[in-house]
């Protein structure tokens, strides 16, 4: 699993990271709604679920892959190019990027510290003190 998820920027990278995500879910909850018609509702309500994942940070890549899919979706349905070319691009650094050291993904899958050495201290059921 851990192989999924990238470095976790933190600092100045993390917060770009961060602006991008709240960035592209905006744009995706928004976008959908450029071309309505009874196709573009499964879109729609799918593009909202990505952007939740995306912006919380949870499972980025994958939510980033499968915002890419309904964005090609909704690019052959629409057929309006400018706006959904560009959000693949950004999809896709997304996905290959991770969600950044402000996520719920670096909560749980981020550094880790290790500590290697003698424990110091009293053990249980010996005679060190």
């Amino acid at each position: 699993m851990q192989r999924l998820f990238g470095a976790f920027p933190n600092r100045g990278a993390g917060l770009a990271l961060l602006i991008l995500r709240l960035a592209v879910a905006a744009a995706l909850v928004s976008g959908a709604r450029l071309c309505p018609g009874p196709a573009t509702e499964v879109l729609v309500a799918l593009s909202r679920v990505a952007a939740v994942l995306i912006v919380v940070g949870w499972y980025t890549p994958l939510a980033a892959a499968s915002a890419v899919v309904i964005s090609v979706c909704t690019l052959w349905v629409c057929r309006e190019p400018g706006i959904n070319a560009l959000m693949i691009a950004i999809l896709v650094a997304i996905a290959l990027l991770g969600a950044g050291a402000y996520s719920v993904d670096a909560t749980l899958y981020g550094r880790r510290r290790l500590v290697v050495g003698r424990p110091q201290g009293k053990l249980v059921g010996s005679k060190t003190l």
